[in-house]
């Protein structure tokens, strides 16, 4: 499910993602909308505390798979939510 929002950003940071944007063939929205998940899916691997081996394993797993580290995290996050609900049920 997704839900709308409205955020409040520079004239600068507008200019910027408007070019970015057009030179991705994204829209501003479809843009803002993927930088805002990446960073919340870095932001969600920086607190888990992860040991050395434990974080090369990450970046083994995930190149295997064809993704990045932080793509491959949520994907794992989102199956342990998944089978925590299914769990509940």
């Amino acid at each position: 499910m997704s839900k709308r929002i409205s955020i409040t950003l520079s004239d600068e940071i507008i200019e910027e993602l408007e070019i970015w944007a057009q030179q991705r063939g994204q829209t501003l929205a479809g843009l803002a909308s993927h930088l805002v998940e990446k960073a919340v899916t870095e932001a969600q691997i920086n607190t888990i505390k992860l040991s050395e081996q434990t974080s090369s394993d990450l970046r083994k797993l995930a190149q295997q798979k064809g993704l990045t580290p932080a793509a491959f995290a949520q994907k794992l996050l989102l199956q342990g939510l998944t089978n925590e609900l299914r769990e509940e049920s």
